[in-house]
């Protein structure tokens, strides 16, 4: 059975990210996971199997700061991690991303920046609106905590990085086939985040799945959307 190998990918100023990697065709799926997470888990397991079961190629990552990768969480900069997520896509000749929470608004800024190599989009619970408000987000020591209960300072720069993001405009960039899926229970980030930025999206190949009673994991969702995700793909140009 095609088993994926972990490997070490070098960035640009010499940080590192571990990945796990799965030969197969093109597209390939990215997995870019949430904020305080790690590459591993319910969702990517599932979407790393159904990747292996059509002989496509997979990826999925930790995002620096987090896991095994290098870099403190709260210190590396929204920016950095989308220029991350364009060196793991670039391993492959097309992709399809799919970001979870924080890791769905840096595929999305991703796809925005190389809609060229990517095929499609996914979306899960992606974290709208926290780039244009992280700095709100921050407790009086300046500290976020994430859903976990995982707590740690974010630094200036990576606050003045995310205000000039222009994350209002990102919605209007997306050119290419999206899914977009968020649960009604979700106590993160407010479904209708995700309403408002699938009706900005210029595309005409786009679907938005509002899961009754969904939290913001949505962990037993995966194979599900990994169909929908399949048939807004097959509808593509």
């Amino acid at each position: 059975m095609n088993e994926p190998r972990t490997i070490a990918i070098r960035l640009p100023n010499g940080d590192t990210v571990r990945a796990d990697e799965l030969d197969g065709s093109a597209p390939g799926y990215v997995y870019v996971h949430g904020l305080g997470s790690v590459r591993t888990g319910t969702k990517s397991d599932s979407l790393l199997h159904y990747a292996r079961d059509r002989g496509r190629a997979f990826v999925r990552y930790d995002q620096r700061g987090h896991g095994e990768s290098s870099g403190t969480i709260g210190a590396v900069t929204i920016t950095e991690l989308i220029t991350d997520a364009l060196v793991v896509a670039r391993r492959q000749p097309s992709c399809i991303l799919v970001g979870s929470s924080l890791g769905g608004l840096v595929a999305a800024f991703a796809s925005a920046l190389v809609p060229e190599r990517v095929r499609a989009l996914c979306l899960i619970a992606p974290a709208i609106g926290l780039a244009t408000d992280l700095r709100g987000r921050l407790d009086a020591d300046g500290c976020m905590q994430t859903s976990n209960g995982l707590r740690f300072p974010v630094l200036r720069h990576v606050l003045d990085d995310a205000k000039n993001l222009g994350e209002e405009r990102l919605a209007s960039r997306i050119v290419v086939p999206t899914l977009i899926v968020h649960g009604t229970k979700d106590d993160v980030v407010p479904w209708r985040a995700s309403e408002r930025f699938h009706a900005a999206i210029p595309t005409a190949k786009k679907d938005l799945w509002i899961v009754d009673g969904g939290d913001h994991r949505l962990a037993d969702h995966g194979p599900a959307m990994w169909r929908r995700l399949e048939r807004l793909l097959d509808d593509a140009p």
